[in-house]
């Protein structure tokens, strides 16, 4: 940023605050009471003075709101069918959170499952969201596509998973995948 720019700012700062000041005391000496109409239409001057401000300044919450929307998921999901899985990457070990599977997985994965899991399910490391390694997650896959009767989408979830999701997390840097900000 040029001193030239902060200059400018500075000045635009000390003149409307000297202009709202002169605009108070000269309705204030009008009536007593009235200097607040100095006020509001100085304000409409102010507006038109930092207008590139107030627009950086507008633009920046949006900035700022979409990326607190966003920020949760980057770098650490992919989608199948559009619903987005996140995956965590610790420890050399691959954590997939249960919300997300719930969404994707048909039939339902029931109690007895996990808890036949034992040491595949679990809280995430690191976080508080309850989750499946992706051993685990293939125990369960493999009873939801081992017989004849298995659903197509099922299958395609198993071929998603170990053909394009898994490996691409496997192969992406540690710093795109695991962020500090983790909020579910």
């Amino acid at each position: 940023m040029s001193w030239r720019i902060i200059f400018d700012f500075l000045f635009k700062v000390m003149f409307s605050v000297l202009f709202c000041y002169g605009s108070f005391r000269f309705f204030e000496s009008i009536q007593k009471g009235l200097g607040i109409i100095g006020f509001l239409i100085s304000f409409g001057f102010c507006g038109r003075l930092f207008s590139r401000e107030l627009l950086e300044f507008v633009l920046l919450f949006k900035h700022w709101g979409e990326k607190s929307a966003v920020f949760q998921w980057h770098g650490k999901y992919y989608s199948f069918d559009g619903r987005q899985i996140r995956f965590f990457w610790l420890d050399d070990v691959v954590w997939i959170p249960l919300k997300d599977l719930k969404k994707v997985i048909d039939p339902k994965i029931a109690a007895w499952e996990l808890q036949a899991l034992a040491g595949e399910f679990g809280k995430i490391p690191e976080t508080q969201i309850q989750g499946l390694t992706e051993a685990g997650l293939m125990q369960i896959l493999e009873s939801r596509t081992g017989d004849r009767r298995a659903s197509y989408r099922m299958i395609r979830f198993k071929r998603w998973l170990m053909h394009e999701a898994l490996v691409n997390v496997k192969r992406m840097p540690r710093s795109a995948i695991n962020q500090p900000y983790v909020k579910s």
